[in-house]
């Protein structure tokens, strides 16, 4: 029995079949509509499966896909494809017990974030390619601009220059609100940041702030922060170019799951970034 559900508890699932696939997914898809720098997702037959809360909202996100994410707090939950309709695909992010989401392989490396290795030791599918040698951007020039936006493109922004921080972020909020691997996320002055107005949904899970996505697609898009007007924080994974920053560090890095290993030099600080010291045995290999 797997149990999963949404950030704010309105939108729950229960899964009480076998699991037949279990995967990272590395696609453009994936990434521009959950926030998260990639997405773990495990399969189950769709006769096991049933919704056990409030119904989500769904966004056609191609023409043979379509995904599931509660119009709420915008936790993305589900995958379904035409191809297999006796299928579906749940978010590792959206279950209650990360642990039991274990991937076995990687898809879609094509389309991998430069800067990002998951477990090297975990194989792409033979028909995958895995991607270009992974490598850290140079430092972005102080009048570079990059572009972002949602899944669906109704909500657009851009920034300049470069981040005033960056980082990698394993809290089970963020891990439970993308539904993915971890949120990447950099921070901008206000001045440096522009959008094009499209209204967003907002869904606050602390007094610090709240949690910004698109209430068409549920892209996840940033976080507002209550005390700091002055700055804005976006998701990396929804710019059109998500390899132009990588993160500074590792955050919450040991809240994420003991399989998940990321292969890379950043210090890895086991709560909040800049509290207590580095560990740079977690996101480790545990042997």
């Amino acid at each position: 029995m797997l149990e999963g559900g949404c950030l704010c508890g309105r939108t729950r699932w229960r899964a009480d079949g076998p699991v037949l696939h279990r995967v990272h997914c590395h696609c453009s898809l994936c990434r521009k509509g959950s926030g998260a720098v990639e997405v773990p997702w495990i399969t189950v037959e769709r006769r096991h499966f049933a919704w056990t809360g409030g119904p989500p909202t769904f966004y056609r996100s191609s023409a043979e896909g379509e995904r599931g994410f509660c119009p709420v707090c915008g936790t993305k939950l589900t995958f379904t494809h035409d191809d297999v309709p006796d299928d579906i695909d749940l978010a590792v992010g959206s279950l209650d017990d990360a642990e039991a989401g274990y991937p076995l392989t990687q898809i879609h490396g094509e389309s991998r974030v430069a800067w990002l290795s998951v477990d090297p030791q975990l194989p792409f599918r033979a028909d995958h390619d895995p991607g270009p040698p992974v490598t850290d951007p140079p430092p972005l020039a102080g009048d570079a601009e990059l572009e972002g936006g949602c899944l669906c493109g109704a909500f657009r922004y851009a920034v300049t220059g470069p981040p005033v921080r960056s980082g990698l972020c394993h809290c089970g909020l963020c891990r439970r609100a993308t539904g993915g691997l971890a949120a990447a996320w950099a921070i901008w002055p206000r001045e440096r940041y522009r959008d094009n107005g499209a209204p967003t949904a907002e869904w606050s899970a602390s007094a610090t702030g709240a949690r910004r996505f698109c209430p068409t697609c549920g892209a996840t898009l940033g976080y507002a922060f209550t005390r700091r007007p002055d700055l804005v924080e976006i998701m990396i994974a929804g710019l059109d170019d998500p390899g132009a920053v990588a993160p500074d560090s590792h955050g919450f890095a040991a809240d994420a799951p003991s399989w998940l290993v990321i292969d890379d030099t950043r210090p890895r600080w086991p709560g909040r970034v800049g509290q207590g010291e580095p560990d740079d045995g977690l996101l480790r290999p545990a042997f």
